[in-house]
């Protein structure tokens, strides 16, 4: 579900005709939001998983702009986060510190002071090493902090893309899972560094609950070790990977997802005083944003029609990465061509097959293969759906393209909330100077 609908024959974002936002003048590409779909995927998840009262840490890796950042904040969201960058982010939002997640395996010692003295609600240990050197620097600076300990579970989705998998045995995420409960118990007293409970992460996105069931067994299975030698937690971080709509945009049901977990997870909550802990990102960001860009030439290659569009790698970079689907469609279509729901593949008359490719020198830059779209003219607007995660955070400045604007949607008024940058952004910091 989102607000990004055809009126008209024009695609608006909410109560805006994204035609008008091109008339004003803006160059594409841009990236475009629409707060209230951002909105209304916040609760979906969070009430889906009511029944645990979880405290949902959005995954600020998956869509980082501060302003959209606020937003969740002021529903109540926490955030998850994995580099000193994003907590310094975090850290300009409105955000409660005490309800931020710090994961990453390669935490500096920089960042680990940061973070302690920022007084986030947890660190993730990934390994025997940052525990250590987390009691180190707790330590010299004479400050408790909290850490939960990521298990490396040896789980597996064969559904899920290999390069986001994190949970299979070898994975450079988390520590063995043979090994925590020694690690627990040997460290759990230490006077500045409390372990308050376990963290996995298996993937993203994952596409079966039941992957997160026998993920959540294998960590009860340790609480209940533990508890048995009187060493007791009681946070379950039970990581993201939820899925997102790419190809349908009304055909997830969160109740079907949520429900198992939930009925797992209940009593620890209910009897014990578990707190639960979730890692959205792309469930909750995806489908808010959409990357609008224009056709700039149209060209046959043998039997190929190819459509050159003025977005690339460079802005998103997911199809060349992953193989990643991104529905594409024109913002003003004929009459004929207008989407009622997008799913795919469309089921139209007079439709052509084109390679859709951006002006990156790279042969690996193409956004769509074989699609079959309307038939296309120069100059045209066209939108790539769902590319509110894992678009703009991974855009980059390669063959010295200039990144896009971020802009948001609330009903009819529109917000810019980061500025094209320029040409001279690119030179910048690019100073000489003798060290």
């Amino acid at each position: 579900m989102d607000l990004f609908q055809y009126k008209n024959a024009v695609l608006h974002c909410e109560d805006v005709s994204i035609e008008s936002l091109a008339e004003k003048g803006i160059p594409t590409p841009f990236y475009l939001y629409s707060l209230n779909t951002l909105k209304t995927h916040y609760k979906k998840v969070y009430n889906a998983f009511g029944a645990l009262q979880p405290v949902i840490c959005f995954s600020v890796k998956s869509c980082n702009n501060v302003h959209l950042l606020n937003e969740l904040a002021a529903l109540g969201s926490g955030m998850d986060i994995v580099s000193g960058g994003e907590l310094f982010m975090v850290k300009s939002s409105n955000t409660d510190l005490s309800k931020v997640v710090f994961a990453g395996v390669g935490k500096s010692e920089e960042e680990i002071t940061d973070a302690i003295n920022s007084g986030v609600g947890y660190i993730n240990i990934e390994s025997v090493q940052e525990l250590q050197r987390v009691q180190f620097i707790a330590g010299n600076l004479k400050r408790e902090t909290n850490v939960l300990i990521r298990i490396l579970p040896d789980i597996l989705d064969e559904k899920t893309n290999e390069k986001t998998r994190t949970g299979y045995k070898g994975a450079k995420f988390g520590i063995d899972y043979a090994e925590v409960k020694l690690l627990i118990r040997d460290n759990h007293d230490h006077p500045y560094v409390n372990i308050r409970g376990l963290h996995c992460h298996i993937g993203s996105p994952i596409s079966s609950y039941t992957f997160y069931e026998e993920c959540i067994n294998k960590m009860v299975q340790l609480v209940e070790e533990l508890k048995a030698e009187n060493i007791f937690l009681k946070v379950l971080n039970i990581g993201g990977g939820f899925p997102a709509n790419y190809t349908d945009n009304d055909n997830f049901s969160w109740e079907s997802f949520a429900g198992p977990i939930n009925r797992l997870l209940e009593p620890y909550v209910k009897n014990e005083g578990f707190k639960i802990i979730l890692e959205p990102g792309r469930s909750i960001s995806a489908n808010t944003g959409i990357l609008v860009t224009k056709v700039l030439y149209i060209k046959k290659s043998g039997d190929k029609n190819i459509v050159i569009v003025d977005a690339g790698m460079t802005n998103l970079i997911r199809p060349a990465m992953y193989g990643a689907f991104h529905y594409i469609w024109p913002v003003h279509p004929d009459v004929a061509h207008v989407l009622a729901k997008r799913n795919y593949p469309v089921e139209q008359e007079g439709l052509v097959k084109y390679d859709v490719v951006g002006p990156i020198c790279e042969s690996s830059d193409y956004l769509a293969k074989d699609r079959e779209l309307p038939p296309l003219q120069q100059g045209d607007y066209v939108a790539i759906f769902t590319t509110g995660a894992y678009g703009m955070v991974m855009a980059s400045n390669y063959n010295l393209q200039v990144k896009p604007a971020e802009l948001m949607v609330d009903g009819d008024k529109v917000y810019s909330i980061r500025e094209r940058e320029t040409q001279d952004d690119l030179i910048r910091k690019m100073v000489k100077s003798e060290l």
